[in-house]
């Protein structure tokens, strides 16, 4: 991983043009809005200053992008007013407008911007501060037990004078698991979303959530990122490329955008799970992504997608991360054939469609193995191994302002992703990069929002998921940590073999938001789980209710 820091610091003391690179967190709020107006438009939004597929917003130009903006021409509905002011609130340090600032909490320098609890601002320094909080109380029906989130900390971001940006988040959380947090910490002994827990009050635990990262622009076209955190890649509500499903990573990201093109390649390190115990150290594996976008037409974009997983242990000549896999603009595939290794390769493509200025139409397609002699004899041969995903956003649900409704459905045939190499899962301790099911699974989802007023968010979730589980050692294609070599069958393989479960989840949400980035929730979560032989049959109601500040809510969604 010396390469990384090498990189970085020729970044730093390269002559640059302006701009820093402090990017909008995954599932930020303003992700949704920003979708809204590019529908709205009409249009897509320039790839200079963003990527809906890539999910990499930079603050500053979520502020030109508002900027530029034709008011009068757009159909905005109050709430939608509303929304453009708290993205100029939430990237203040960026904007001259009088909307973000206030007169200070009780006559003091705190909170005198709306978003942030404090700021510096001197010639070539910006610095703020803001708290995390999030204190959650609920109760679990088939625990028969109250559950609690307790969260607390602080995140810092800034810019150091024209070109480099940073960012760090650092919080305590105690958290007593609910149904499914324990289904999922008895099945792969790791929690959702972290690395190493202490269990030794289980199941109250208590650890650390802690990312953060270094961004330096290049050129006016290119920019670096560079630390631990999470990536996501897509349209959709899932990614079927990169999801922010497992736990932070250690990571590079190098973003390119020019004419219609966004062009934006990932390196990342893995880790293969191993329990905490005398502090042992997992092995390492990786990841190279490359994804290329580009607005074919104002309203249509088109992506290619690949990526390697690979591991060099001391059985190889090379160890560690194998440099052939830094090459920005080859071909990962066949570098993987020309020097004969066991590298997993994944590809695929995706789109994105935005049309009459109420609906965006969203897909992906991947491959990670596929004989198409093997495809049209129709015999269900376990190596053809395909993903799919639809979907459609429509805004303004019949003329109803803020109204809005998401469908997706996606699909991964048994074994995708897979590796005759355990080590070269496409999983980071014990979890997933892709979608949370692993493989094996048709999954529905349907998404209502609706923002009545406008610090009132009210959503709905429906997830519906048909898969195969595995019992008793056998392998389905479920699990994509197991070695495909231990398959339970050559031909005759149908999606959701094994034993056949259903997942449904309900999940209701009303926010409100009485400070910035600061909301009151009351949630109500239904999850029901029913299987063929009984033996993984679930069901619990989670009523809660919670108070949270510049952090997102959490969501049962696996």
């Amino acid at each position: 991983m010396k390469i990384f820091f090498l990189c970085i610091t020729f970044l730093i003391f390269y002559k640059t043009s302006k701009g820093q690179g402090i990017y909008v967190p995954l599932q930020s709020p303003t992700m949704h809005i920003i979708d809204r107006m590019e529908i709205k438009q009409g249009k897509l939004g320039d790839p200079l200053q963003f990527n809906t597929t890539t999910q990499s917003y930079k603050r500053e130009n979520i502020v030109h992008y508002i900027d530029s903006l034709k008011v009068d021409s757009i159909d905005l509905s109050e709430q939608d007013k509303f929304n453009l002011t708290y993205l100029q609130a939430d990237n203040f340090e960026f904007t001259n407008s009088a909307n973000t600032k206030t007169k200070g909490l009780w006559g003091t320098g705190i909170y005198k911007q709306k978003g942030a609890f404090g700021n510096i601002d001197v010639p070539d320094f910006k610095i703020l501060i803001n708290p995390i909080v999030y204190l959650r109380a609920g109760y679990d029906t088939e625990l028969g037990e109250t559950t609690i989130l307790n969260t607390r900390g602080a995140e810092i971001r800034g810019t150091l004078g024209k070109r480099v940006g940073f960012y760090t988040m650092i919080a305590d959380e105690i958290q007593t698991l609910t149904t499914w947090d324990r289904q999922y910490y008895a099945e792969y002994e790791v929690m959702p979303g972290q690395t190493f827990v202490h269990r030794e009050n289980y199941p109250t635990l208590n650890y650390w959530l802690a990312s953060g990262y270094l961004s330096v622009t290049a050129s006016k076209y290119l920019d670096f990122q560079f630390g631990h955190g999470r990536n996501f890649l897509g349209n959709g509500y899932r990614s079927l490329m990169l999801s922010d499903f497992a736990p932070d990573n250690l990571f590079l990201r190098m973003n390119t955008r020019i004419w219609k093109i966004n062009y934006t390649n990932i390196w990342g390190e893995l880790h293969n799970y191993v329990p905490y115990v005398n502090r042992n150290l997992s092995k390492r594996h990786y990841y190279a992504a490359t994804h290329a976008s580009v607005n074919v037409t104002k309203k249509l974009n088109i992506g290619l997608f690949q990526t390697i997983v690979f591991q060099r242990d001391s059985g190889h000549s090379i160890n560690g991360f194998d440099p052939q896999y830094l090459n920005p603009i080859i071909f990962y595939l066949l570098i993987e054939m020309s020097v004969n290794s066991p590298d997993k390769v994944i590809l695929g493509g995706d789109f994105k469609y935005n049309f009459a200025k109420y609906f965006s139409i969203y897909g992906q397609g991947m491959i990670s193995e596929l004989v198409v002699s093997e495809l049209t004899n129709n015999r269900g041969w376990w190596g053809n191994k395909l993903a799919y995903q639809l979907g459609i956003k429509y805004i303004d649900v019949l003329n109803i302002n803020n109204l809005d409704l998401q469908l997706e459905i996606n699909e991964a045939s048994p074994y995708m992703y897979t590796s005759f190499d355990a080590k070269n899962a496409y999983a980071s301790f014990n979890q997933n990069m892709a979608h949370p099911i692993g493989a094996n699974f048709r999954e529905y989802i349907s998404i209502v929002k609706y923002q009545p007023t406008n610090k009132l968010f009210l959503s709905t979730r429906f997830i519906y998921n048909t898969y195969g589980a595995d019992t008793n050692d056998s392998n389905w294609g479920k699990n994509i940590q197991l070695s495909y070599n231990n398959r339970v069958r050559e031909y005759g393989n149908v999606l959701g073999q094994g034993v056949k479960t259903n997942l449904l989840i309900v999940d209701f949400m009303a926010s409100y938001m009485f400070w910035h980035n600061m909301f009151i929730d009351l949630q109500l979560t239904y999850r029901d789980i029913q299987s063929a032989t009984g033996q993984f049959d679930s069901n619990t109601i989670h009523p809660s209710i919670g108070i949270r500040m510049n952090i997102n809510a959490r969501q049962c969604n696996y």
